[in-house]
């Protein structure tokens, strides 16, 4: 049988470690919040990249030996890759309980863990806390480790699939082997495309994880890798050997890559169908195979230098972002350029001594020892960690920061906040005081929920049977349709309690709700005059259905939060050792909420409720910011959990003043 030419499988191309410098780069600064909304596409390029180098070593020894070592292949990825990383999960996990962000808890040993048995993308979808995107993702130092597990099962499946190919082809079929070896990479790379455009376009699939899983798993990446192989697989013929040829593909192939950095953002559908361009615009540039230019060669540096630079970079942003909280992009630039120094030490001390030639008896025995020392010492590290993380929990900052984080966890858990509409269903905690009178409902959604705490003391000074029924990320309107993953829930939770409180009127009706968030999502425009008329009718509409069925009806006013300054605030996101050092790293500044666009929207659309209604408002302002002071810590107590909502501590500065409105005698009670 003969053989047919593929394309010319060369030695070592300046043009592929430019290709990885221009990925690593564009990641950092995608994660150093520099530049390129779209760096993470750097990865892709990578996978790119990994797919053509590993195609190329594995079909230049079938093609040349017609075997494979699979031996020598594993021994020296294992040499090159595992030492670097486990240096770097044994520091990270040392280190994590003095400079991770709080609220990572537990998972950087978790992500370490399954990093050390290649399985850290299997762990991260599993996690589900929203996908690789996620603020809560952003907080874990090994976030990066999934496409690193993705790279190390492809290595481990690849060599076995092309080489069972190469076999079974050359004994039993007519075919040659390369031309059976093109039939199914490309039918890999179909089904892989297929499925992670499927699951990116429809994220409901798999119980609504369809995005997360496209994004984190290998088969729906496995398309990247195999236009990699593809590469390789191409005829001789197909090779760009004209200048003029491997200029265009060249300037295709780069421009591609720097559109899609430019183009995508964290709101992009990804990956999907969009992944297509910097795929085929990596697959362009490997194939141009075009000279290097003189000014190009930092980028080379950078190649050489890429994975360890990748492995080191995050942790140095997530560490640096929660200990200098709030300080913006500066100080994730400077540890994004920091971490080039354990980059380097890492290039020289583990991937160029590991991957040193030795006698094939001595390659085995020392890999396998390296192997397991690899597996193992990440583990060390993780039980060594757990009493050190104890001892730093001791200290009254971090103590009383982690005493936050709990508490607005069992706030998010709780069930009477969970979107079971209000009627027979209700459940039993979430009526207080049942034997009460009069009735009381707080109803609404996540803004109703921080004041559950507070109405179950409210409930037992006035006497009074008080019922909980809200839904987080629901508001209490009528005409929107909310489209998103909790659609049919959320109206079928409007629906079903509005018709119980006409059907059976309660005493007191209070509606807790945030015009901010409302303008910013779900079919809202922001910040325009037509979305404030549009959330305002769709409120007054919901309240004019509870007057009309003749409770008295109280809505209460947008209560400040800390989003109106900074938007994605939240107090586990400072790190034990910004607690230790000054408590306030863990705080947001003090303002005043009157100075914020945010007050001036929420009084707008409430004024433009109460207009057209006539329902009572509560001012509760002044509660929770003293004198127009919003700050996170008031006389030793924290007062907000996250960045729109206050724990139950804080909510509870609002009791007494509930209390003497509801027993006001202008306005009383029953």
């Amino acid at each position: 049988m003969t053989t047919p030419q593929i394309a010319p499988l060369t030695g070592y191309r300046a043009d592929i470690q430019v290709l990885r410098g221009l990925a690593v780069l564009l990641v950092v600064m995608y994660h150093a919040d520099l530049v390129f909304d779209g760096g993470y596409i750097g990865v892709d390029v990578f996978f790119v990249i990994s797919g053509y180098v590993i195609g190329r070593l594995i079909l230049h020894e079938l093609v040349t030996t017609d075997r494979l070592s699979f031996r020598d292949f594993y021994a020296r990825r294992f040499r090159r890759l595992l030492p670097a990383l486990a240096v770097m999960l044994v520091v990270v996990v040392l280190v994590s309980p003095l400079l991770a962000p709080l609220a990572a808890g537990s998972t950087t040993n978790a992500t370490a863990a399954a990093s050390a048995l290649f399985s850290a993308n299997f762990y991260l979808f599993a996690q589900d806390v929203g996908g690789y995107f996620a603020t809560a993702s952003t907080l874990n130092p090994l976030l990066h480790t999934w496409s690193l597990a993705v790279e190390e099962q492809f290595y481990l499946a690849i060599p076995a699939v092309l080489f069972a190919t190469w076999r079974v082809t050359a004994r039993r079929t007519r075919f040659d082997p390369i031309t059976t070896a093109r039939i199914l990479i490309a039918g890999i790379t179909l089904a892989s495309l297929l499925m992670c455009i499927t699951l990116s376009l429809q994220p409901s699939l798999l119980a609504n994880r369809g995005l997360q899983f496209a994004y984190f798993m290998p088969f729906t990446r496995a398309w990247e890798f195999c236009i990699g192989i593809g590469l390789v697989l191409l005829p001789a013929r197909w090779a760009a050997t004209r200048p003029t040829s491997r200029v265009l593909l060249g300037l295709l192939g780069y421009g591609g890559i720097a559109a899609a950095a430019a183009m995508f953002s964290d709101a992009t559908t990804f990956p999907g169908y969009k992944a297509i361009l910097p795929v085929a615009a990596t697959a362009f540039a490997i194939h141009a195979a075009a000279p290097v230019p003189r000014l190009a060669r930092p980028m080379v540096i950078l190649g050489d230098l890429s994975y360890g630079w990748y492995l080191w970079h995050w942790p140095f942003i997530v560490f640096a972002a929660a200990f200098w909280t709030g300080g913006g992009a500066a100080p994730l630039v400077i540890a994004a350029v920091a971490s080039l120094i354990p980059a380097v030490l890492s290039r020289q001390l583990l991937e160029r001594r590991f991957v040193a030639q030795l006698t094939r008896e001595r390659q085995v025995r020392t890999t396998v020892l390296l192997a397991t020392s690899c597996i193992t010492l990440p583990l060390v590290a993780i039980a060594l960690s757990m009493p050190i993380a104890a001892r730093t929990a001791e200290v009254t900052g971090v103590a009383l920061v982690q005493n936050v984080i709990d508490t607005n966890d069992d706030r998010k858990a709780d069930p009477c906040g969970a979107g079971v509409p209000l009627g027979p269903n209700t459940p039993q905690e979430c009526v207080l005081n049942p034997d009460g009178s009069p009735t009381i409902v707080l109803i609404g959604d996540s803004n109703a929920v921080q004041l559950f705490g507070a109405m179950r003391t409210v409930a037992e000074a006035v006497d009074a049977r008080v019922e909980l029924a809200g839904f987080r990320g629901c508001p209490l309107l009528g005409g929107i349709r909310i489209q998103d993953r909790w659609s049919s829930n959320c109206n079928r939770f409007r629906r079903d309690s509005l018709a119980e409180l006409r059907a059976h009127p309660r005493d007191l009706v209070i509606v807790g709700f945030a015009p901010t968030t409302w303008l910013e999502v779900h079919g809202y425009r922001t910040a325009s005059a037509g979305a404030e008329n549009q959330l305002a009718a769709d409120t007054s509409e919901a309240l004019e259905a509870i007057i009309s069925a003749g409770s008295r009806t109280i809505l209460i006013k947008e209560i400040p939060k800390p989003g109106w300054l900074l938007e994605s605030w939240s107090p586990g996101n400072c790190s034990a050792l910004a607690a230790i050092d000054d408590l306030d790293r863990c705080g947001f500044p003090i303002f005043d909420p009157r100075s914020t666009t945010d007050f001036d929207e929420a009084r707008r659309v409430t004024a433009s409720v109460v207009s057209t209604t006539g329902v009572e408002t509560w001012d509760l302002d002044d509660w929770v910011c003293p004198d127009h002071r919003c700050a996170q810590y008031i006389d030793g107590s924290a007062i907000f959990g996250d960045s729109g909502h206050a724990i139950p501590d804080g909510a509870s500065r609002v009791t007494g003043r509930i209390i003497e409105l509801l027993r006001a005698p202008e306005q009383p009670l029953g």
